[in-house]
């Protein structure tokens, strides 16, 4: 299970043109390390940049409970670094993105100029409503909306004729909610202990989750009296 995140920039062919072959790769150099910074902040995997197009996955190759919340707040940087990036070059700069979740497949194909790709439904379904989307603005599947109830606002864009796919329901995510009783990494003495309480809010619900796992791989290596001593976050 993973989040794919498309991006581009709208209008970059005109944009191109205008501005001539040196000054297009300037900005597209400065524009492309703010996103791959900000994806090493999130703990996002770059895939691959295809001129303005910039691809980015979490949840793979290492898995990632959180992979929508990584990419939700990764995609809202990447519109105040483009935003950033229009006022210091004086352009008329508009980034659209676009979000799915779902089963993917990963892996390194080819002889030469070998990359980690990413295949599948959920690339798909990212990239239709990164080109359905407003620029400025960040639309997500229903599979991402899933698995961002309760963390962001949402508000409904309405549904997406898709190749392939047919209507499919997408959203714009908005600003993120604010989390009450926060106690993110704190649950009771038992990592291992059963599901979360369901009133609990769901980022407190995903970080016991991680815990029990984390509980489970610790397992045989002394860590357990560790995991069940640990004080609660003030």
């Amino acid at each position: 299970d993973a989040s794919v995140l498309f991006a581009d920039l709208k209008g970059f062919v005109g944009l191109a043109k205008s501005l001539g072959p040196q000054r297009t790769v300037a900005l597209l150099n400065e524009l492309m390390q703010r996103f791959d910074r900000l994806a090493a902040q999130h703990g996002v995997e770059k895939v691959k940049t295809i001129g303005d197009a910039y691809m980015a996955v979490a949840g793979v190759p290492q898995p990632a409970a959180d992979h929508a919340l990584r990419l939700a707040r990764m995609s809202q940087a990447m519109l105040q670094a483009t935003e950033e990036v229009a006022t210091a070059s004086r352009l008329a700069l508009a980034l659209r993105v676009g979000i799915a979740s779902g089963p993917v497949m990963t892996g390194v194909i080819g002889a030469t100029r070998l990359s980690y790709d990413v295949w599948g439904d959920t690339v798909n379904l990212a990239a239709r409503p990164e080109n359905q989307s407003v620029p400025g603005r960040v639309l997500i599947s229903s599979g991402t909306r899933a698995r961002l109830n309760g963390l962001f606002e949402v508000e409904a864009r309405g549904a997406v004729d898709i190749r392939g796919f047919g209507a499919e329901e997408t959203w714009y995510l908005g600003a993120p909610l604010p989390v009450r009783n926060r106690v993110a990494m704190h649950e009771p003495a038992d990592a291992t202990a059963g599901a979360a309480d369901q009133s609990v809010h769901p980022l407190n619900r995903l970080a016991s989750q991680q815990l029990r796992d984390f509980a489970g791989e610790a397992r045989g290596f002394g860590y357990e009296k560790l995991l069940q001593n640990r004080k609660p976050i003030d």
